[in-house]
């Protein structure tokens, strides 16, 4: 957070420094109001929200150096060339018919599109717990499991919410997670301590999802006809390109970074798919200026990410402006009259993470803003450090995929839109409702601060947790 000497000054006050948010959130709400919500249409009420921090501040040429301080971000970068990697992986996997041998082989084996996003889910928990990331699960297994389970008779909006659902769940629980390690060190607390505190919490909301997957995987299948039509009009020549993804997955477990995976998994792709001709050079790159013509893979990959590269820099850029104007404390201020007893102690935690979600479109970087507040809320009732870690830890994972404009989802809808599931003018709003996982973190964590369920606390002065659950509120 900013040093109150750093600190972004504007007219009217505290109004004033609140008054950017409030435009950007308004924005996007009369965005998804009237269906027009897309990586394209976002970029408005963020330019918007940063006028109106140049209007209204004491200097503006601060706020604009806050700006591109927060678009120069390092996360910028790896996100951006992630997406783009990712975008091209799922345009390749397509161009080379490994989707429709796939299909090919499902109809062969008489798996139905049912029971898809049930898979899905599970595959993607299973990847995002053993790696850490919900970005690079999503990265590695939606471009595959996808258009698969959709060409199979899935819903795409069921297919993209198991998929979320799945990555998320890794996000919440894996020991190397950047949301774990986030929760854990803001809040004091040992990530042995928190990881096997916060299970219970994790695997009742998966149960959850899981049942919901089956239910709504069943009945929402249709197409059975249409993949059998499919499946006789191609041969399963392209199953070779399972290679490709499986190097991915293979360099990602053995924690080899993202960037360098996404880049080795792609150009071993496309030397595959050229020495099989399933690829040919012109489906690699192709070009004519003068007619103004181009595609590829690579060009493809690229373009399609470029319109959510762009709403990523401006978001970030007006949450540099948001931590210079110290909008985290004057938060604090507002709620520290409302934690009197434990239980609203934890409610506001669980709020301000939240409101964290939405200020800062990162479950890590709402973490990483709010948790010197939660720390002083926790602190007060002497509320064991892995608690708060696991509250925070729980609605970060598992309501930041409701957040439209979280770089995660965009990811997904990108991914959804590449390998062509669903059209370039999808509202990724429409597959919310389906984001199973994220609804079990929410209500179970609910019920854990309404009950005491799993609370502990601490001694004063002792960072040694005794073993009270429920406690007084």
């Amino acid at each position: 957070m900013a040093k109150e000497s750093e600190r972004l000054e504007f007219r009217l006050g505290s109004f004033g420094a609140f008054l950017p948010l409030i435009t950007l959130l308004g924005g996007i709400v009369a965005l998804v109001a009237t269906g027009w919500v897309h990586t394209r249409t976002l970029w408005f009420p963020c330019l918007g929200a940063m006028l109106v921090a140049i209007v209204l501040a004491k200097k503006p040429a601060a706020v604009s150096e806050a700006i591109l301080g927060g678009m120069a971000q390092r996360m910028v970068a790896i996100m951006a060339m992630a997406w783009i990697l990712a975008s091209i992986m799922g345009r390749l996997l397509r161009a080379t018919g490994l989707v429709d041998s796939l299909v090919w082989l499902g109809v062969n084996l008489g798996i139905g599109g049912g029971l898809l996003p049930l898979a899905t889910f599970i595959i993607a928990a299973l990847f995002s717990t053993a790696t850490g990331t919900s970005g690079g699960s999503i990265a590695a297994i939606g471009p595959l499991m996808l258009p698969v389970g959709v060409g199979l008779g899935a819903s795409p909006l069921i297919m993209i919410g198991s998929l979320m659902s799945g990555a998320f769940f890794g996000d919440n629980i894996a020991p190397i997670s950047d949301t774990t390690i986030a929760s854990a060190y803001t809040q004091g607390a040992e990530i042995k301590d928190v990881v096997q505190s916060r299970l219970k919490y994790a695997f009742v909301a998966a149960a959850f999802a899981a049942a919901m997957f089956i239910i709504f995987g069943l009945l929402t299948k249709s197409g059975a006809g249409t993949a059998a039509e499919l499946a006789k009009q191609v041969s399963p020549k392209g199953l070779i390109m399972l290679i490709v993804p499986a190097v991915l997955i293979f360099l990602m477990f053995r924690r080899v970074h993202l960037i360098t995976a996404l880049m080795l998994s792609n150009a071993f792709g496309i030397i595959l798919g050229l020495a099989t001709g399933l690829l040919t050079w012109k489906g690699v790159l192709f070009a004519d200026p003068s007619a103004g013509k181009f595609g590829g893979v690579l060009y493809s990959g690229i373009n399609g990410m470029l319109p959510i590269i762009m709403f990523t820099m401006l978001l970030l850029g007006l949450v540099g402006v948001f931590d210079k104007a110290g909008l985290f404390d004057r938060i604090l201020n507002r709620v520290s009259p409302l934690t009197k007893s434990v239980r609203n102690a934890e409610l506001s935690v669980f709020v301000l993470t939240i409101i964290g979600n939405i200020i800062t479109a990162g479950s890590a970087r709402s973490i990483v803003a709010f948790g010197p507040i939660a720390k002083q809320i926790g602190d007060r009732h002497n509320l064991a450090p892995k608690r708060n870690a696991n509250i925070m830890d729980a609605l970060a994972t598992g309501t930041i995929m409701f957040v439209p404009y979280n770089p995660g989802v965009m990811l997904a809808l990108g991914i959804a839109i590449s390998t062509g599931i669903v059209s370039e003018n999808f509202n990724i709003v429409t597959a919310m409702p389906y984001f199973f996982h994220g609804m079990g973190l929410f209500v179970v964590m609910l019920i854990a601060i309404l009950t005491g369920w799993g609370r502990e606390f601490v001694k004063p002065g002792s960072t040694v947790t005794e073993g009270v659950a429920g406690g007084s509120v």
